[in-house]
């Protein structure tokens, strides 16, 4: 069919008038659903198996979330490939506030380690909506090592380059970037031994098969109570509670080493401000719950002074940058 150009004038502007009549419609469509959300179930995703630290928090939170919401608020496990499955999935998902997901730190070190097979933007695809638990990591070393402090460490590792041993929890897991951090930060080249597993890391440093290793306190509790390993530094801003006599790196001249592991809850970019100023609202409330403090205490976690979205917005910003140079200066590959 053949039209003149003065046809096809009409028709484009027929078209654009159409388009701005619409517009109104759908804001108001999305003004009514901000408002009346929640008016359905809201699911949590944990992209981990269940019995992890993530699931612990999302289970946690839950009936807490659920109680602020009037609304059910379900957590469902979507384990796979190093957790890029279940966010994936989230990502995927439409932006109105019944799909969450429970992030937390591999959220921002997966993008700089595995650039290729990221099928997600971590840093475009998701709203943050708040800051849930932090939780340092400890520098420990076995009883029978020589190096019972962080400057006795580096001076013995500056000495023997590639001598001393530090475990982690498996290639491309924090513990094992803290590791490549604190060579980093000390101008030091120690051994790296990776496990399946902080467990598996820190059986082994009691066992004094390897020398030092990061891990959590929550991981390593039973051992370290038990005088197996030794804490020589932790990696919070300020000293533990729990450990008063264990200096931070900050203190020992090292504050590129201040790095906590943490845990969030993001929605799908794109999820309408009401939405998402509700749920921060609400998780703001279930933050300050006893229950739920008395339960993320109980794994090792500290609740943020700023649980906010902005905070965890902060969070990101740095540690998607952090990880990225990291990565970039150590030359860390993964096939």
């Amino acid at each position: 069919m053949n039209y003149s150009w003065i046809t096809i004038k009409i028709m484009f502007k027929w078209k654009k008038l159409l388009a701005a009549l619409a517009i109104p419609t759908a804001l108001a469509a999305a003004q009514t659903a901000s408002a009346a959300y929640p008016d359905k179930p809201v699911k949590i995703v944990v992209p981990y198996s269940a019995g992890g630290s993530s699931d612990v928090v999302a289970r946690a939170i839950s009936d807490q979330l659920s109680a602020q919401l009037g609304q059910s608020v379900v957590v469902e496990n979507r384990a796979g490939a190093g957790s890029m499955l279940g966010t994936a999935y989230v990502a995927t998902e439409a932006p109105d506030g019944y799909t969450l997901l429970l992030a937390d730190v591999p959220f921002t070190i997966v993008p700089a380690l595995y650039k290729d097979r990221v099928k997600y933007d971590a840093k475009k695809d998701f709203a943050p909506i708040t800051l849930l638990g932090l939780s340092p990591m400890y520098l420990f070393v076995n009883p029978g090592f020589e190096a019972q402090d962080v400057p006795s460490l580096v001076k013995t590792a500056t000495g023997k380059p590639d001598t001393v041993s530090i475990g982690s929890g498996g290639n491309g897991s924090l513990t094992h970037l803290m590791a490549e951090l604190f060579m980093q930060n000390t101008k030091t080249k120690l051994a790296h031994i990776p496990y399946k597993g902080a467990s598996a890391s820190v059986n082994d440093l009691a066992g004094r098969q390897i020398d030092t290793s990061f891990t959590t306190m929550a991981s390593a509790v039973a051992l370290f109570q038990s005088g197996k390993i030794k804490p020589i530094a932790v990696s919070s801003p300020a000293r533990q509670a729990d450990t008063p006599d264990v200096p931070t790196f900050q203190e020992l001249g090292y504050p590129g080493l201040t790095v906590q592991s943490w845990w969030g809850l993001v929605a799908p970019a794109g999820t309408p401000e009401p939405v998402r100023q509700k749920l921060s609202e609400a998780m703001a409330k279930v933050m300050q719950s006893e229950p739920v403090k008395q339960r993320l205490a109980s794994v090792g976690m500290n609740l943020p002074p700023d649980t906010s979205a902005t905070a965890l917005s902060a969070l990101l910003a740095q540690d998607f940058a952090r990880w990225a140079d990291l990565v970039q200066r150590a030359n860390i590959t993964f096939e």
